[in-house]
């Protein structure tokens, strides 16, 4: 990971905790592309080959989800909720939960951006 800027006290927090997100879902699911970021105060969570795959398929570039800052609870618990839901995405992109080979991603037939639920 490359910081080019440290920031001031909340992003540098901020910086810590995407760090914690992202080895957390890293020791999950080995070798998948996540992206971690933050958007007015909640986690960006992004697969880059999930990403690519939309992109493709859907003509939309940056999918991505956000949880919500409201929603995060203590550094703990923002890390269950991470991996979880990022186990969750794999899995509605056809992709299974552990260390991951270079399977392509599967856009669900249905499913349309910014669609929340029912992704089958």
């Amino acid at each position: 990971m490359h910081v080019m800027e440290q920031g001031d006290l909340e992003e540098l927090s901020q910086l810590e905790l995407a760090k914690q997100v992202g080895e957390a879902l890293n020791k999950h699911y080995p070798d998948h592309p996540w992206i971690i970021g933050f958007q007015g105060g909640g986690i960006v969570i992004r697969h880059l080959g999930i990403a690519g795959a939309v992109a493709q398929e859907l003509g939309v570039e940056g999918f991505s989800s956000l949880l919500p800052k409201n929603k995060l609870g203590t550094p703990k618990e923002i890390e269950q909720s991470c991996v979880t839901f990022g186990g969750a995405m794999l899995e509605a992109f056809g992709l299974k939960r552990g260390k991951w080979h270079g399977e392509d991603p599967m856009v669900p037939t249905a499913w349309k951006c910014k669609q929340r639920n029912n992704f089958t």
